[in-house]
């Protein structure tokens, strides 16, 4: 199976995930600010050669301490997604390579749900203590 943007986007709708595509044809999801995190989180999730590839970030969002130190914290933290900074602002990245055959289910539960879940949870708990 070709892991192609098609493909992405149906299982996306399927899971009623609202996504737009943006001027690089590149698919976006929004996910809102609330009370755990403060400020809407944009996804831009690209397809390109069987590769599953997310980029995350809040742009309203600023840390109240060095980026580079919550940065490195969250990701001996965690595994996924990697937190990265960009022109001083945080983003949350992850990549797939599904260039073997893998089933649907596999895709919906690990390389989507999972990291988009990731993701937000990644922005929520940046700036926690390790209590």
């Amino acid at each position: 199976m070709t892991i192609d943007k098609n493909l992405i986007r149906t299982y996306l709708d399927e899971l009623q995930i609202s996504t737009r595509i943006d001027e690089d044809g590149d698919m976006v999801v929004v996910q809102s600010a609330d009370e755990d995190f403060g400020h809407d989180v944009v996804i831009f999730i690209m397809v390109n050669n069987n590769r599953l590839s997310y980029a995350a970030g809040a742009p309203s969002y600023e840390p109240s301490s060095d980026p580079y130190h919550l940065a490195n914290r969250h990701n001996c933290r965690r595994n996924l997604p990697t937190a990265v900074v960009r022109e001083g602002n945080i983003r949350m990245e992850c990549s797939f390579l599904l260039d073997e055959e893998v089933s649907k289910e596999y895709i919906v539960e690990n390389c989507i749900k999972m990291v988009l879940g990731s993701i937000w949870r990644g922005f929520v708990d940046l700036e926690k203590n390790d209590d």
